[in-house]
């Protein structure tokens, strides 16, 4: 494995995270608790009229850079294991792959519906559209690729050893959060979710930081004498 290509997806899983988290509580911070799973017209205008929503979506265009950063040095670490190992890790990256188009559509929905809303239009199809999608199909896709690396991570022994079996922990409580809107569970119940999203990020790129420690400490051996 090359530690440079490791070493480039530890500090992207790094950069991911802070930029994640920082979106949304820097938007927590700045709007108030986001709303989901509601057609309360009223609330949904209340919230969109905040304009400091659409400015604060451009994070997000640059998170998916480092996000797409991330999961192929993941996959090319993974990659280097048995065949099963090889195909899951791919199998992996891709659904991230789909999933980068949906993050950008819902960057772009959500300053679409603050333009709705502060120029007096019906925001409720728009908003349905984009709950939908962000806080159901992303769900799926996240649920998925966590599944894919987690199992694929069992042969890899730079990896904490107990992130196997979270990653499928945590895929499954993601399982959980794509039906949050339909059933109803609050918006906050999803958060737990999310916060072990984020241990699973933070625990990976450690273990690819580890993968790149390794590799740049094996001694380059010496060329054979003529």
């Amino acid at each position: 494995m090359n530690a440079t290509i490791a070493r480039a997806g530890a500090i992207a899983g790094w950069i991911s995270l802070v930029a994640i988290f920082g979106y949304y509580i820097g938007l927590t911070v700045l709007a108030g608790n986001r709303v989901s799973g509601t057609t309360d017209v009223a609330a949904i205008q209340a919230y969109y009229k905040q304009a400091s929503i659409a400015p604060a979506g451009i994070l997000g265009f640059f998170t998916v850079i480092a996000m797409l950063v991330f999961v192929y040095a993941l996959r090319e670490t993974l990659a280097g294991g048995s065949p099963g190992a090889r195909a899951l890790a791919t199998l992996g990256l891709l659904f991230v792959v789909i999933e980068i188009p949906v993050l950008l559509v819902q960057v772009a929905l959500e300053a679409a519906l603050v333009s709705v809303a502060t120029s007096g239009g019906d925001a409720l199809g728009l908003f349905r559209f984009w709950d939908v999608l962000f806080n159901s199909g992303a769900y799926a896709l996240e649920a998925s690729y966590l599944v894919c690396f987690g199992l694929a991570m069992r042969e890899a022994a730079a990896f904490p050893r107990w992130l196997p079996g979270f990653s499928l922990v945590v895929g499954a409580a993601q399982i959980v959060n794509v039906f949050a809107i339909w059933v109803g569970i609050p918006d906050t119940a999803t958060l737990p979710a999310n916060m072990l999203f984020g241990v699973w990020f933070a625990a990976t790129s450690v273990g690819l930081g580890r993968v790149a420690s390794r590799a740049a400490s094996r001694p380059v051996a010496a060329p054979a004498m003529a």
